[in-house]
């Protein structure tokens, strides 16, 4: 007769999640929420722009969202290509530039559609030609109107197309440590081609603004019952924290060898003058100042003077 044992189980792995560092030069980077309501209207953006550039085309083409990150602006010049087709335009009245980066193929591709040509050919790195520049102006301005579109709920826009450049390096959009909001984009134009990734800048300062107002708005009221309560709960708790307080005296300086030699009736000789009142520290933040005495049969202190009027 056989007895059939079952295998103990496989001990199960711990899965460890993904540790991602805080960069602390990015203190104004979106929260999630934040970057859910721009992707949501970037997505809105990616459809309308594949229909106008269908319709301005004539040829079946693709606009996708690959995702919406924040970053320092040197940080994003950085990762674009040497040469690059740059569009400058102003989001708003007083805001800072914005920027439309197309690769130098996509931007001379529209511009061969757009003359009936069938693009998809080969394309040296080169500037554009004056009818070029023309002509794909009137079609960024068109898609910078339906990006105002799909950003109303967001931000208010009236983009307006400034100037074109081509060397990132030498574009001088924002100052190097101000964070900005990219909306990256893969654009394919024409049957079965390859997407093209292309990026839209936006300055944060009214973007970011517009987005935590909307957001305070959007909370209800139970969720403004609860904030409250809980401030209320912690400003009540706090002072009713037990803290350690101390009374010490002057800290001498003293070398490892001394302490290591040190032996019952040796006598150390402190630094506090005898007229002198001890410090009363918490925290190694020193609050008072107290004279040594007794309370029944403990040692206790007397405070003399508070350590804030002092330094007033």
């Amino acid at each position: 007769m056989t007895v059939q044992t079952s295998a103990p189980p496989a001990p199960r792995k711990r899965r460890r999640g993904v540790v991602t560092p805080y960069d602390f030069r990015r203190p104004t980077a979106l929260a999630r929420e934040h970057t859910r309501a721009l992707e949501v209207a970037f997505e809105t953006f990616a459809r309308q722009w594949s229909t106008l550039l269908l319709t301005r085309l004539r040829t079946p083409c693709q606009v996708t969202l690959s995702g919406v990150t924040s970053r320092t602006y040197d940080e994003y010049v950085r990762s674009l290509p040497g040469h690059s087709v740059l569009v400058t335009f102003t989001p708003a009245e007083g805001s800072g530039p914005g920027l439309v980066q197309l690769d130098t193929g996509t931007a001379l591709d529209c511009v061969d559609f757009m003359l009936g040509g069938r693009g998809g050919g080969a394309h040296p790195e080169r500037e554009l030609t004056e009818i070029e520049f023309r002509l794909l102006r009137d079609l960024v301005t068109r898609s910078l109107a339906d990006m105002a579109y799909a950003l109303a709920g967001v931000l208010p826009l009236e983009p307006a197309v400034t100037g074109i450049d081509y060397n990132p390096q030498f574009l001088q959009a924002a100052a190097a440590a101000d964070v900005v909001v990219i909306a990256t984009l893969g654009i394919a134009l024409g049957e079965d081609a390859e997407a093209v990734e292309a990026t839209i800048m936006l300055p944060t300062g009214q973007l970011l603004a517009r987005l935590r107002d909307a957001g305070d708005r959007a909370r209800s009221v139970e969720q403004l019952r609860k904030e409250r309560q809980a401030a209320d709960v912690l400003s009540r708790a706090v002072p009713e924290l037990p803290v350690e307080v101390s009374a010490r005296f002057a800290a001498m300086t003293t070398r490892p060898a001394e302490v290591l030699a040190l032996s019952v009736g040796d006598v150390l000789r402190l630094p506090h003058p005898t007229t002198r009142p001890l410090d009363v520290v918490t925290a190694d933040v020193v609050l008072a100042r107290a004279v040594a005495g007794t309370s029944g049969h403990r040692l206790a202190c007397l405070v003399v003077s508070p350590e804030e009027e002092k330094s007033r």
